[in-house]
C-alpha cells in the first residue's frame, strides 16, 4: 500500500518534471543558422521506491556560444542557483526552488567537446520526498540564442 505522502509526491511528481522539460524549450524556434550551439537535451527522471514512470524527454535548447555553464541546467523558471563550481570539464551545482511546489537540488554537469551529460537530486521541500533526474545534451547544429 503506497502512503498518503507518496500519493501526494505522486501527484507533485508529474507537473514539477513536465515543468523541468518545458523550461528547456526556447522562447522562439531559434533554429536558424547563427553564431550559437542547438543542443538536443533528453532528460529521464525516476522517484525512487515508486512504479512511476515518467517518457523520457527531448527538446532543444539553444545556448549562447561561451554560455554560462549553468545555461545546460533544466530547472523551472523559479529555480536560482545558490551555489556552483567549475573544475576542469565538471561543474558541481545547488539550486533552490520556490512556488506551490519548493525543492532543493544539487547535481553536476560534466563537459565534453560537443556534448554532455548530467544528474540531479530533487528534494520536495514540503514532503520530503526526492527523485532523480538524468539528461544528456548533443550539438546538433547553429542557432541564434535569445538575449
Amino acid at each position: 500500500m503506497i502512503s498518503c505522502t507518496r500519493n501526494a509526491a505522486r501527484a507533485l511528481v508529474l507537473p514539477l518534471a513536465l515543468g523541468f522539460g518545458v523550461a528547456l524549450v526556447p522562447a522562439e524556434p531559434a533554429l536558424a543558422q547563427g553564431a550559437d550551439d542547438l543542443y538536443e537535451i533528453t532528460s529521464r527522471m525516476e522517484m525512487p521506491g515508486m512504479a512511476l514512470s515518467v517518457p523520457a524527454q527531448v527538446v532543444k535548447l539553444c545556448v549562447a556560444k561561451n554560455g554560462k555553464d549553468d545555461a545546460f541546467i533544466p530547472r523551472k523558471s523559479d529555480c536560482k542557483m545558490v551555489d556552483s563550481k567549475r573544475t576542469g570539464n565538471k561543474f558541481t551545482y545547488k539550486m533552490a526552488c520556490g512556488g506551490s511546489e519548493p525543492a532543493t537540488m544539487d547535481g553536476e554537469v560534466v563537459f565534453g567537446p560537443s556534448a554532455y551529460e548530467g544528474k540531479m537530486r530533487m528534494t520536495m521541500t514540503k514532503t520530503n520526498e526526492s527523485m532523480q533526474m538524468t539528461y544528456s545534451g548533443q550539438r546538433i547544429g547553429s542557432c541564434t540564442a535569445s538575449k
